[in-house]
């Protein structure tokens, strides 16, 4: 088993790396280098992930085999690696933290909950069908018919700034820039404008931020982070094609790569450029 598991993170940096042995014998990403450690292997097709960072404690979407199909809400302890699959949210397809008040957030086919310390979920008053879920000051989310709301102090609201948009995936970042994922085409609009910008020559499948804020663009060709000086795109890795991520308070990145979820772990080696 140990050896297999040894193949395995071998592998795993054979094929997300993108810088050679004598530069970073492992991941670069953000500038500094990272040794690679499969957290947890098994879990078929997940759809979104956050890291509590209170309890150290990984909630995920993910598909449960079953018929007919559906998501359930799924949670992986880091430091003593218990898991668990949490029942009572009904085909639940979107997660969201709100560190500052501790307080997860989950979405399924019958509308938006939080999760009481004992995991429990309640209802909140929202009867949408959500899709995707997004914290930020706010819960926002996509619901089925891929329309954008924000649900403000128990009251639902249509963002204006994406009135008339289709939307699968939406971030807010420390800029108070929206990027919203159209069919994989990346969009950006200034909170209380509804001036779109579109960065077209990427395809991506994934808009996250870490802990600060700051928004990051999984795309075919690598990730991105936002240059909000140059209102462009910078690559920090070429990590391709990834569906999920999330950052501890470090900032190193929490990631899927098929079904097992990845950890990078800063290597303090000295980077030559």
């Amino acid at each position: 088993m140990e050896l297999k598991t040894n193949m395995k993170l071998l592998l795993l940096t054979a094929l997300l790396s993108w810088s050679s042995a004598q530069k970073c014998p492992g991941i670069f990403f953000n500038y500094r280098c990272h040794e690679v450690e499969i957290l947890k292997n098994g879990i078929n097709n997940i759809h979104q992930l956050v890291l509590n960072e209170n309890e150290n404690t990984l909630y995920f979407t993910f598909e449960q085999i079953a018929s007919p199909p559906s998501r359930g809400l799924g949670y992986f302890n880091i430091d003593d690696e218990s898991a668990g699959v949490i029942d009572g949210v009904r085909n639940a397809t979107g997660v969201a933290i709100d560190k500052r008040r501790n307080r997860i957030y989950v979405g399924g086919s019958d509308g938006l909950y939080f999760l009481h310390e004992n995991k429990l979920p309640e209802k909140l008053p929202v009867q949408d069908s959500i899709q995707y879920l997004f914290y930020k000051d706010y819960v926002y989310y996509i619901n089925n018919r891929r329309e954008a709301y924000k649900f403000d102090y128990g009251m639902v609201v249509r963002l204006p700034e994406l009135q008339g948009q289709y939307v699968d995936q939406i971030i807010v970042d420390d800029d108070n820039n929206i990027f919203f994922l159209q069919d994989r085409n990346l969009f950006r609009v200034k909170m209380g404008t509804r001036a779109i910008n579109s960065h077209e020559r990427y395809t991506v499948n994934l808009i996250t931020t870490d802990n600060n804020y700051k928004p990051y663009m999984c795309a075919t060709s690598g990730v991105y982070v936002y240059n909000k000086y140059k209102y462009a795109l910078d690559r920090v890795a070429n990590i391709v094609d990834l569906r999920e991520m999330t950052f501890n308070r470090q900032g190193e990145p929490i990631y899927v790569v098929v079904d097992n979820i990845v950890k990078l772990n800063y290597n303090p080696i000295p980077y030559i450029p």
